[in-house]
């Protein structure tokens, strides 16, 4: 019981070391390759219609890294696509040339602060939690102390 509940502020730990500190910020700036994060981009009802034969139907969002920027095309390595229902979908790394004209905005992914230290304060609330049910559990005794009825 108690290696199955360590496991759990592993696994919280983990999954916080990797997504939730980010978040997505739009700007107003054409990406470039020096973007140390990722970006998203949210494709114009004409651009999902280009790019449906390259990124699949009803494409809203590619989220990506910016291999390449021009003045008039953005060139993605697309690490997923959010459907215009809200569907997400991993991709391997295509890149795909997203038009300017198709561009409806632009998010930069930022480390987020506030994001983090609320998380962190999650998992620590969660591990002494966890602990005291544990040490309550322990510590108190069940039933009267009295040797049960002989079995026969």
């Amino acid at each position: 019981m108690v290696g199955r509940l360590s496991a759990v502020p592993t696994l919280l730990l983990a999954t916080w070391s990797m997504s939730a500190c980010y978040v997505y910020v739009p700007t107003t700036t054409v990406p470039t390759r020096d973007v140390s994060g990722g970006v998203r981009v949210l494709l114009t009802p004409a651009g999902s219609e280009a790019l449906a034969r390259s990124l699949g139907a009803n494409v809203r969002q590619i989220e990506g890294v910016v291999a390449r920027s021009s003045a008039d095309t953005l060139v993605l390595a697309v690490q997923r696509t959010l459907t215009i229902a809200g569907e997400g979908f991993a991709s391997s790394g295509d890149t795909v040339a997203v038009q300017r004209r198709y561009v409806e905005s632009v998010a930069v992914q930022q480390y987020s602060r506030k994001r983090s230290v609320g998380l962190a304060v999650a998992i620590v609330s969660f591990v002494v939690i966890a602990l005291t049910g544990i040490i309550a559990g322990s510590s108190g005794a069940s039933g009267t102390g009295q040797p049960g009825p002989s079995q026969p």
